[in-house]
């Protein structure tokens, strides 16, 4: 199979049956596999004003129409349309501050795969389940996040980041093992993803999905440390089922 070279090759389109899907994004294509549905209702919570707003990390440098990502310069035709989400995140809370400083200090990992978040899932400003969420998922409504950042807590608790189209400028946080308390088959499916992607011969010698290291430039960005991979870090779109 080959492997896309460009963003407009790898369209957000996360495809939905009846039931919510989470997708596992390959390099050479699209590739979902439905896990479960969002069978949890939940509804979005009062967004919360994180403790500090110093901005370490901003959105990835792509334009938007509505709420959908300009790549190559027009919205691919095969993407599903992004939706306004009815929540906002100025920026990261204590737990996201020195998460983002430890990546800018010593880089960090990113994930070239994407996945489809169901309904339930709890949506952070760090990486501190303790913490009150900043918006939770409704019913009917489903989160795509493509190539987010990874974190890993010193107790081996595996955290998803990602920036969301519409939704403001901060960095949001998906504890993984949330997703299996609102979804055991989507849950379970990104924690094997997970592993699988962590053993994976690294893109793009590989030509497939797998663990990568980042780092955040002085423009406080996201970034690949191989700048031969093409792909903007931490792109979510709220969809509309």
């Amino acid at each position: 199979m080959r492997p896309s070279t460009l963003d407009a090759d790898r369209p957000m389109t996360p495809r939905s049956g009846r039931r919510v899907a989470i997708a596992t994004l390959t390099l050479a294509a699209l590739s979902l596999a439905a896990c479960g549905g969002g069978s949890a209702a939940s509804t979005t919570t009062t967004p919360t004003t994180p403790s500090t707003s110093t901005v370490l990390v901003k959105p990835p440098d792509l334009p938007l129409q509505g709420c959908n990502y300009v790549i190559n310069g027009s919205v691919p035709a095969s993407a599903s349309s992004g939706i306004q989400p009815p929540f906002t995140l100025a920026g990261p809370d204590q737990a996201g501050q020195a998460a983002l400083q430890a990546i800018r200090a010593h880089g960090g990992t990113g994930l070239v795969t994407g996945f489809t978040l169901p309904t339930g899932v709890k949506l952070y400003a760090g990486p501190d389940a303790s913490s009150s969420p900043v918006a939770t998922i409704p019913g009917a409504r489903s989160l795509f996040v493509a190539d987010p950042v990874l974190w890993t807590t010193a107790s081996g608790a595996h955290w998803l980041a990602s920036f969301v189209a519409c939704g403001g400028q901060g960095l949001y946080w998906i504890d993984v093992a949330q997703i299996g308390t609102v979804d055991k088959e989507a849950g379970s499916s990104v924690t094997r993803s997970i592993a699988t992607l962590q053993a994976a011969a690294p893109y793009p010698g590989s030509g497939t999905a797998s663990t990568l290291p980042i780092t955040i430039t002085g423009k406080k960005q996201f970034a690949w440390v191989n700048p031969a991979v093409p792909f903007a870090i931490g792109r979510g779109q709220y969809l509309g089922f």
